[in-house]
């Protein structure tokens, strides 16, 4: 027994703490709002202007919504023990740390700790010291899924085939008015369009691109799917990912004329589709190919994730000393499964 204990510590400490977990989280959230004041005997944390909301009662009012909060806590426990922590999680799980907190400081910075605090706390993390616990568990649970994905491909993929899931690369070339092209401008295009009818389109890429995050990878410009038709994904343009959805492999598009949301810099693109066979991507030697295909399975089958952390709980022996809890966490399960089962219809 002491030898599980010491394999399964985690899980045991998380379980046993949930029942009193969800009123600290909503009630450590919130406690400087109105400090050093009591009413009735009870912590006051917000006032309106007819009476004052406490501690306790903002428990009973959150009572309903928990669940969310039970279920992550839960998750957290059962991902950080069903997956080892690795070197490279490790370092993954840093590099995102570093992300989250320079974007955030970047945003408020006076108060990036304070932001990013609240959003843990939805998590079931307690404070900005645990920023690192939380992105180790993202890592973990990407590796879970990715896992269960694995084994489960073919009989998975059939959910990605409304999002038109596929690899694209593009020529790029920066014009001051596409309407009214200048002799350079006329030439550079027409000297693509040649080497594109002599050549490959990788090759046309490198030697005329002025796509500075693509042009020396040879055109590649990643994963796209239907989801990135409204606002592009950061690297093609949603025009250009509009007309990447209805060409098939190997298939070049025509000039698209694109124009840049933030700055206003107008340029003209052609696209190509790489690869459109949905095993093809999954299989793919970029790793963050693998991770957007990913993700978007995961987003098109809303129950997959749920899914994915039940079947990793049934290797543990977890239980559950507080019945309530229990109780409340299984019906939230319960309900979510039952909501993303008619939404499927």
């Amino acid at each position: 027994m002491s030898d599980w204990i010491r394999s399964n510590w985690f899980v045991v400490v998380i379980i046993l703490a949930l029942a009193g977990a969800t009123g600290y989280f909503i009630y450590d959230a919130n406690r400087n709002n109105v400090q050093g004041r009591q009413a009735d005997g009870k912590d006051v944390i917000a006032s309106l202007a007819d009476r004052d909301i406490t501690a306790d009662g903002l428990y009973d009012q959150g009572a309903p919504f928990d669940g969310q909060l039970l279920y992550n806590l839960y998750k957290n426990a059962v991902v950080s023990q069903s997956v080892q922590t690795t070197s490279d999680l490790e370092k993954e799980a840093k590099e995102m740390e570093k992300t989250i907190d320079q974007n955030v400081r970047s945003q408020s910075s006076d108060k990036y700790k304070e932001a990013i605090s609240a959003e843990l706390a939805s998590y079931g993390f307690g404070s900005y010291d645990d920023l690192y616990d939380y992105c180790l568990v993202n890592v973990k649970e990407k590796q879970l899924d990715r896992t269960y994905v694995d084994a489960r491909f073919d009989e998975l993929k059939d959910s990605l085939t409304e999002k038109k899931p596929r690899t694209v690369s593009q020529i790029k070339v920066t014009v001051s008015n596409p309407e009214s092209l200048s002799d350079d401008e006329q030439k550079k295009i027409d000297s693509i369009d040649k080497a594109l009818e002599s050549g490959t389109f990788s090759d046309a890429a490198t030697a005329f691109s002025d796509d500075t995050a693509t042009a020396d990878k040879e055109g590649f410009a990643g994963y796209v799917d239907s989801d990135d038709a409204a606002q592009g994904n950061g690297v093609v343009a949603a025009e250009a990912v509009s007309a990447a959805l209805n060409l098939k492999k190997g298939e070049v598009s025509d000039w698209i004329t694109v124009t840049d949301s933030s700055t206003g810099a107008k340029s003209m693109v052609k696209i190509t589709v790489d690869e459109d066979d949905p095993a093809a991507i999954q299989n793919s030697d970029d790793e963050e190919v693998r991770d957007e295909l990913l993700y978007a399975l995961l987003g098109s089958d809303s129950g997959l994730s749920m899914q994915i952390v039940q079947e990793a709980a049934k290797e543990l022996k977890i239980t559950y000393p507080d019945k309530d809890t229990q109780t409340k966490l299984e019906t939230y399960m319960k309900t979510r499964t039952a909501g993303e089962s008619e939404d499927a219809k």
